[in-house]
């Protein structure tokens, strides 16, 4: 496919980034009296009318029109795929867990998907996963088993993980997006650290570790168990490896490490957004709407809690306008 093809969704993205939250509205929405008042700030500025809704189906309904709107948008579904693909294998691992556990597994399941998730709940009923796609057969299967042949959740969690993040990489991969292979190798990164430093904290062997990490991306898995195991070197192994920006929170709280990835994720975007050929500029502006929902999430979140405008104001992410 022709770079150029993509001309018309990029022209359509400019026109819709003019909409999007600015860091003045944001703080218009930090000082509103009350969560009424901040539902009232963001009808005014286009987004779904959710009165009486819950933070979520709030939140939800603005991320369907961005998913509805990429999706109409790019003239190659290759795209729209690479960015849902990571929610087929969130489905898989809730249908697992929902019919384990005499729960409806339709309740949880989460949207974009590139694989109907009828044929997930209709697999896992069965035990059959043949007819589910070549990229989440195998992993359906080796999880089903880990789970109802060894009671294992969390042998199940990282089977069905670690197929997660090779899977993005390869559907990064077929969209041509450089930019969303480096938010991949970024998001995997800070994953891996996460269970290197819980493996420590919790007790697990050095073979657990090894085996739940994903070994995609920039950290090689050998020498980040042994620096999480001896206490030691971290944040010079990580800035080694490449990843200077999140050396220093190497070990930080993993809410302050999590908050870094999510505005590195966000720089990387902006560093695509006047892109004019290719996937790129689609990819910078989806992860610029996620970021604007989270901050709005937080928003309202903080409002029904009561949280001190100060405070809200120190959890808000990079914004991409």
């Amino acid at each position: 496919m022709r770079e150029t093809e993509y001309t018309y969704a990029v022209a359509r993205i400019r026109a819709n980034e003019q909409k999007m939250l600015s860091k003045s509205d944001l703080d218009l929405l930090i000082s509103s009296d009350s969560y009424d008042a901040a539902l009232r700030i963001l009808s005014d500025k286009g987004w779904p009318d959710a009165a009486g809704g819950s933070v979520y189906d709030i939140c939800e309904l603005e991320m369907k029109k961005t998913r509805d709107f990429i999706a109409e948008s790019v003239p190659d579904i290759k795209v729209f795929n690479a960015l849902a693909v990571g929610n087929d294998f969130a489905n898989l691992k809730s249908v697992l867990k929902a019919f384990f556990s005499d729960y409806d597994p339709e309740k949880y399941i989460t949207c974009p998907y590139v694989c109907e998730p009828s044929l997930i709940i209709e697999a896992i009923r069965d035990g059959d996963f043949s007819s589910l796609p070549d990229y989440l057969s195998g992993c359906a299967d080796e999880a089903y088993h880990a789970y109802t042949d060894n009671q294992s959740g969390q042998l199940t969690e990282i089977i069905i993980d670690r197929a997660c993040v090779n899977t993005k990489f390869r559907f990064a991969a077929m969209a041509e997006s450089a930019l969303l292979n480096e938010i991949n190798t970024l998001t995997a990164a800070v994953s891996d650290i996460k269970i290197a430093r819980r493996s420590v904290s919790t007790g697990k062997s050095r073979e657990f570790c090894l085996a739940a990490l994903s070994g995609c991306g920039a950290l090689d898995p050998q020498t980040l168990t042994d620096c999480a195991f001896e206490g030691k070197g971290l944040a010079e192994f990580i800035e080694g490896s490449g990843l200077p920006e999140l050396s220093e929170y190497a070990d930080a709280d993993f809410t302050l490490l999590e908050m870094r990835c999510d505005n590195l994720i966000t720089e990387k975007a902006k560093n695509y957004k006047h892109e004019i050929y290719g996937a790129d500029a689609v990819v910078a502006y989806y992860y610029g709407k996620s970021a604007e929902i989270r901050n709005v999430r937080i928003i309202l979140s903080a409002k029904l809690s009561g949280v001190p405008k100060d405070i809200i104001s120190e959890r808000m992410r990079e914004i991409y306008v």
